[in-house]
């Protein structure tokens, strides 16, 4: 989807609205703490959130769910706290970098303070955060107004009809497009990418299961975003 490729707003809101109506988003990223939000947005990287809990669980369990308490931590026990998440080795190094990167911001409260421009540039110099990872935590961290382009959204959007399958699918130019289309607040940004990916775990993931889908209305497998025929 290139940077200025027009898309139709109104369709967008109407559909987006749709999808958040189908499911139950409430409470979809548990979290007790700010900083709890950011470990689980790099923790959840290739694998599934049961394993994260686990490995969350083990990281509050032993004191060590806090950025400075991560700063000290030895390597070899952190990896052993989030084995169950997967990818110990390379996962401990992320969520130290990202540890130090808060204490040497100022902390959590100092980073809220930052625009949003800011605050994604510098999550996306961590080590190990990419576009993804660093919405996610903007999104469900910080409550910043943000679309999660990730996967799902872009197969979403393809299959609706509101972009052709023959333009390319880049995460930023998708994710641009979609924020400047849509009007809605953080929490509804929140709330359509939970939709997102509920609606692509039940129907539209790579090969899509259109049985009992409820938004075949607006899918453009039926004719390119028309309603399908009678």
């Amino acid at each position: 989807m290139s940077a200025d490729r027009a898309i139709d707003a109104r369709r967008l809101e109407a559909s987006c609205r749709d999808l958040i109506g189908r499911y139950d988003v409430a409470d979809w990223w548990p979290a007790q703490t700010q900083f709890e939000v950011l470990v689980g947005a790099v923790l959840v990287q290739n694998t599934r959130w049961m394993n994260v809990s686990t490995a969350i669980l083990e990281l509050r369990r032993t004191g060590f769910l806090a950025a400075r308490r991560l700063c000290e931590i030895d390597p070899a026990l952190l990896q052993e706290l989030i084995r169950p998440a997967g990818c110990q080795r390379v996962k401990a190094r992320r969520l130290v970098s990202l540890a130090t990167w808060i204490h040497d911001a100022g902390g959590l409260h100092a980073l809220d303070r930052l625009p949003t421009p800011e605050l994604r540039s510098g999550l996306l110099g961590v080590h190990g955060i990419g576009y993804e990872t660093a919405d996610a935590i903007l999104g469900f961290g910080f409550q910043r107004r943000v679309f999660i382009a990730d996967r799902y959204a872009r197969t979403w959007l393809m299959r609706m009809g509101l972009v052709s399958d023959a333009e390319p699918q880049g995460y930023e130019s998708c994710r641009r497009t979609v924020e400047s289309a849509l009007l809605g607040s953080p929490l509804c940004m929140n709330d359509l990418h939970a939709a997102i990916v509920l609606h692509g775990q039940a129907h539209c993931g790579r090969q899509p299961r259109c049985l009992d889908c409820p938004l075949t209305t607006w899918c453009g497998q039926n004719g390119f975003g028309l309603p399908p025929p009678a």
